[in-house]
């Protein structure tokens, strides 16, 4: 695959019933049809603490130092952003954050410390939220990540999306409905009978509806959706959305699920490995543990765990 061109844009402000902020830094060839990456940031990629207010409220007050990310991730990041030949391909990359747009210095300080290269950022514009007497959107997750992903499309509309979330802010279900919406599966009624179970709010489901509407009517398909059990979530909780759902515990799974789809290669994957290894007091048990549990559920092959390398991690099948 070709280098796609990068091209500055200038920072936009959406002007949506929903208050969100979009920094789009890069502007894709007409029909780009090739594969686009949108990564949750906190829980995903970062390890950010929001399970209490006082946890959401330091939030902004954090430097790039103070964010830690999830063992290997950076890694897998920078793998997909770079391409499985031996070609940097630069493929698009974006990332979606509830975190507020003033604290995107702070998470471009990070990724550049990372070595982590991106194309746009999607935030939640809290000030808005707190202007519109909504304060309780500061929590809520589902009505702003379909339309952070709604505006984003905006931008990609012929891109086969691959989305990353996690088990703690009902991504799978946030991302789930949008890819049903992206690739026609869900009636409007259908959808806004789903918003409302989820509580998302009247004036949110509008919000997403007018997104929606405003798009082209081909447009490229969301693939796949990984969700990082952040939780430990049981894997079984997501059959419900059948294989367009894989949860993966931590980044050396996603990185076996990634191989597997030809996104990634053996040179990534052994790299977000040892960053694993390098990170755990019993790496060895750590990596078996990930192989095996990967085996078990289909997200490796036999024939791949050979060709990564990772046969001694291997837990040997039933009868053997």
């Amino acid at each position: 695959m070709a280098r796609l061109p990068m091209l500055k844009l200038p920072r936009i402000k959406l002007q949506s019933g929903y208050p969100i902020s979009i920094d789009d830094e890069r502007s894709l060839p007409d029909g780009y049809d090739g594969p686009a990456f949108v990564w949750d940031i906190d829980k995903t990629y970062l390890s950010t603490n929001f399970s209490s207010m006082h946890g959401l409220l330091r939030i902004p007050l954090e430097f790039a130092v103070d964010k830690i990310a999830i063992p290997g991730m950076p890694g897998v990041i920078r793998a997909l952003r770079r391409g499985p030949g031996e070609e940097y391909v630069g493929t698009p990359l974006y990332f979606v954050s509830a975190s507020p747009p003033q604290l995107r210095k702070v998470l471009e300080h990070k990724m550049l410390m990372d070595g982590v290269e991106y194309d746009g950022i999607t935030s939640k514009d809290w000030l808005g939220c707190l202007a519109q007497l909504r304060p309780g959107r500061l929590r809520e997750q589902i009505g702003f990540k379909l339309c952070a992903l709604l505006a984003g499309k905006a931008h990609r509309p012929q891109a086969r999306e691959y989305l990353f979330g996690d088990d703690v802010e009902k991504d799978a279900v946030a991302f789930h409905l949008y890819a049903q919406l992206v690739n026609g599966e869900l009636s409007p009624g259908d959808a806004t009978a789903a918003m409302s179970a989820n509580g998302v709010k009247r004036d949110d489901r509008k919000s997403a509806f007018g997104l929606l509407e405003g798009l082209p009517r081909k447009l490229g398909r969301v693939e796949r959706i990984f969700i990082n059990l952040e939780r430990n979530t049981d894997p079984a909780k997501f059959d419900q959305y059948g294989s367009m759902v894989v949860p993966v515990r931590g980044a050396g799974q996603l990185a076996f699920s990634l191989f597997e789809l030809g996104l990634l290669d053996t040179r990534a994957v052994s790299q977000v490995v040892e960053a694993i290894q390098a990170r755990s007091r019993s790496p060895e048990e750590l990596v078996e543990l990930l192989t095996g549990d990967a085996l078990d559920r289909g997200l490796l092959s036999r024939t791949s765990v050979e060709a990564l390398g990772l046969a001694e991690y291997a837990v040997p099948p039933a009868g053997d």
